[in-house]
């Protein structure tokens, strides 16, 4: 139940409150599924996952609070099985240390999460978010050819079936991107 209210927030573009509501519900299963069993791949990585998007709702200093019980359950399911997820907890590490402020104020670092995105996309390699993430932290670090390399992977592929609504969204953002800077 976690992951379904995790993409119900994600796809709730109109009302915020909602959305809110949908990551807080998300949050509380994900929480829920923790407690039976502190190790659950799934209950780690959607409660994480919630935790972070809940955080973004909600504002700054919520966002900060949230960095610590995100990257414990990233941690967990990497250690775990470094694959789920089309190497999602990769995915999710190299996000939140390339968008949290750095030192002293958090964890940012743009070296760590550039590991983590690559090793996402190595395992990942048609799962469009990978990609995008990717490109968006090379853009940050002054390597633009790399970022239009991602950026013209995402624009000559179809999404594939058993992803295709969440990676039509990556898409559509990523070829925002490309025309932005290319």
């Amino acid at each position: 139940l976690s992951s379904a209210y995790f993409y119900k927030g994600l796809f709730e573009t109109k009302n915020p409150k909602k959305q809110e509501l949908y990551y807080e519900h998300g949050v509380n299963f994900g929480k829920e599924a923790v407690t039976l069993n502190p190790k659950a791949i799934y209950g780690n990585f959607w409660y994480a996952s919630n935790v972070g998007m809940l955080g973004l709702c909600r504002g700054m200093m919520a966002s900060l609070a949230s960095v610590d019980p995100m990257k414990k359950g990233y941690e967990i399911v990497l250690k775990e099985n470094e694959g789920f997820f089309f190497g999602g907890p990769h995915r999710a590490l190299g996000r939140l240390y390339h968008m949290a402020p750095g030192w002293p104020i958090s964890i940012g670092n743009k070296t760590k999460a550039l590991n983590h995105l690559e090793k996402c996309v190595e395992l990942g390699p048609e799962f469009f978010n990978n990609r995008l993430y990717l490109a968006e932290l090379y853009i940050d670090i002054g390597q633009k050819n790399k970022a239009k390399d991602q950026l013209e992977w995402i624009e000559a592929n179809d999404p594939k079936p058993e992803h295709k609504i969440e990676d039509s969204v990556y898409k559509e953002k990523g070829m925002e991107i490309l025309k932005r800077y290319f």
